[in-house]
Formats: structure tokens, C-alpha cells, sequence
């Protein structure tokens, strides 16, 4: 399992609030983020690489589907791309929504996350990190609203060491404005 279990609760909790028959994880890896949400709602996912067979082959960049979902989530994908890239990719999302779009990525200011990260050579190295504001900025494209954003994944943060430290993830939930 690549996600922490309260994490993975967490991100349910949200898209059962948002009360959608719909989603869609642009970037998927695993899976576990989406497939976990099987019971009564309609899941597609699109990932680089798929790994399964439910999985659409496919770059958020040039990716076009002609059926919109409820909401379009994405969880650590975002920190990949330049972050100059990352308020065309946020529009891409908005254009394959009916309503949502939910993104998660690692919290600059998660203090065990960080060292954790300047100690390691694990390919996620790489990733970056922001924080709340930083990332809102990154959201404020035409046509959506932000909902709510903030910290979340205060136990994974944990599993990366055991200072003080805010949670692993920061998130923007945003709306499609129609």
C-alpha cells in the first residue's frame, strides 16, 4: 500500500461530502485512492503507466474524454510538473469536471517530510513540496472557485519521522463555476 490508511479515509470522507455519482484520479498509480471509493460510484482513472487494467493510458496534458465526471481529484501528480505548468493542468481537470476538483500534494511546511526528503534518493526527491497559499495561488484559473483547502494526513506525516510537523498533504478542493 503506497497511501497511509487514515489518509485514504480522510480523502473518502471528502468526496462522500461532495454527495457525486462520478470520479475521476488523473495520475492513479496504485489505484487505492480511487478504487477504494467502488461502492455505488461510477470511477475512472488515467495514469502515464497504468499498473491496472481499469486504468486509461494517458498525459493530463493532451488527455480528452468526452464524458465529464463529478469530480476530477489528483494526489501528488501535481508536484511532478514544472510549476510553471500547474494552473494549465488545474484548467485541463476543470475541462473533464461536471463540478469538482479535489488536489493533494506535499505539504512544504511538514517538517518530518522534508527531512525526510533532503536524506533521501528515492525518486520522490524530486517532488515539490508547497504550501497552503502557494498552492491556492496555483488554482486561481478561470471558471472555478475555491471550496476549502488546508492540511491534511496528519498521520502520514508521522511515518516520515516523528518531530513536530504539520500533516504530510495540502489540498484545494475547488468548483467549476457554470
Amino acid at each position: 500500500m503506497f497511501n497511509d490508511k487514515s489518509f485514504i479515509k480522510e480523502h473518502k470522507d471528502i468526496i462522500k461530502s461532495l454527495v457525486v455519482k462520478s470520479v475521476m484520479e488523473i495520475g492513479c498509480q496504485s489505484g487505492e485512492l480511487l478504487f477504494d471509493l467502488l461502492d455505488g460510484l461510477e470511477v475512472q482513472g488515467v495514469d502515464l503507466e497504468p499498473k491496472l487494467e481499469k486504468v486509461l493510458q494517458g498525459d493530463i496534458r493532451d488527455f480528452k474524454s468526452k464524458k465529464k465526471y463529478d469530480v476530477v481529484f489528483s494526489s501528488g501528480m501535481l508536484g511532478h510538473f514544472p510549476i510553471e505548468e500547474i494552473p494549465e493542468i488545474v484548467k485541463k481537470m476543470a475541462n473533464l469536471s461536471k463540478n469538482y476538483i479535489l488536489n493533494y500534494v506535499p505539504n512544504a511546511n511538514c517538517v518530518a517530510y522534508m527531512n525526510c526528503k533532503s536524506s533521501t534518493t528515492a525518486e520522490w526527491k524530486d517532488e515539490l513540496a508547497f504550501t497552503v497559499d502557494d498552492f491556492l495561488a496555483l488554482h486561481e484559473v478561470p471558471g472555478i472557485e475555491i471550496v476549502q483547502s488546508g492540511v491534511i494526513a496528519n498521520e502520514w506525516a508521522k511515518l516520515f519521522g516523528q518531530e513536530p510537523s504539520e500533516g504530510y498533504l495540502v489540498y484545494v478542493l475547488a468548483k467549476k463555476v457554470k
